[in-house]
């Protein structure tokens, strides 16, 4: 059985084990060509170095060497953008000690060279490999369940509100101004909603590109029904196709933050080091058991599409 830091669930004993890691992130952001020795550091907490090892990797879910890698090159992709700086002072900055070996492993993440990148400026997911934050590493070890249930889904039609909102992906906006106001008008509408599922609301997020690298996103605010009929004219209908998803439970109200802070584990490390791919399809948070939605009495998960 793997190492699962909330078999010891003591707040203690989260807390200091967390206070550890994002000690030593704030290491590495304060220098990120910072070369970790996993032997001093593990001793001066008095942990194994295996032992420290095992500990990253379980809360974090990517090894100690593979976060310095994503942050390293994140901060790299950001400075090709941003500066004037030559690729070599940039692949030196961040730790690189050849042009060769920085070009080589920036194009293996990125999949481009540092040159084609700083020419064409592609969209980067900003959490292909995120800060672990205070926030993030609380989620992290307490706000989520790491290890999601993968299921076939039949199709599943949804009405709701439309609207658009900053793709999180790519923007650190915040989500809740934009569709604080589409959910109180679900509210309104659902109740005209014929064949409803009761207790069960959803929130999609749907990328026309489907990796999500545009500017904007489509979301929508809805329920699940058995049968579109009649619907109200302000309401849209959007159709989930039968898929393969891996499911997370997390901990949450309507609150589109603690959904960007899931998004960030997902697609910053739980993705990278799982057996999966993200498949094609909407990413969307289910909440189900809503008795009464607005008091926040409900069960939650974020649902992302996946393949083999």
């Amino acid at each position: 059985m793997p190492y699962d830091l909330r078999e010891e669930r003591g707040n203690a004993i989260v807390n200091k084990h967390i206070k550890i890691i994002q000690d030593l992130v704030n290491q590495i952001e304060e220098n990120v060509s910072y070369d970790v020795n996993i032997k001093s550091l593990s001793q001066s907490y008095s942990l194994s170095p295996w032992h420290f090892q095992r500990l990253f990797k379980s809360i974090v879910g990517s090894s100690l060497g593979q976060y310095t890698r994503g942050r390293r090159l994140s901060i790299a992709a950001n400075m090709l953008v941003e500066t004037d700086s030559s690729i070599l002072d940039i692949a030196v900055n961040v730790g690189f000690s050849t042009h060769e070996s920085f070009t080589r492993s920036f194009k293996d993440y990125f999949n481009y060279s540092p040159k084609d990148f700083r020419i064409e400026k592609p969209k980067v997911l900003i959490n292909k490999k995120p800060l672990l934050t205070d926030e993030l590493l609380e989620h992290i070890t307490t706000g989520i369940n790491l290890e999601p249930k993968i299921v076939e889904l039949p199709e599943q039609l949804i009405v709701g509100m439309e609207t658009k909102i900053p793709s999180p992906f790519v923007s650190r906006n915040k989500i809740c101004d934009y569709v604080a106001t589409f959910w109180y008008s679900l509210f309104e509408q659902e109740r005209k909603v014929k064949n409803k599922i009761a207790h069960t609301y959803y929130a999609l997020s749907i990328s026309k590109s489907g990796d999500f690298t545009e500017e904007e996103l489509t979301y929508i605010a809805g329920v699940p029904v058995s049968l579109v009929e009649n619907i109200p004219k302000e309401m849209k209908v959007y159709t989930l196709p039968k898929r393969k998803v891996a499911i997370f439970d997390i901990k949450t109200n309507i609150d589109a933050e603690t959904a960007q802070k899931t998004a960030d584990y997902i697609y910053g490390y739980w993705i990278p080091n799982s057996k999966y791919k993200r498949g094609i399809g909407a990413d969307y948070e289910l909440f189900q058991n809503a008795v009464d939605f607005t008091k926040g009495d409900f069960d939650t998960s974020y649902v992302i599409p996946i393949s083999n």
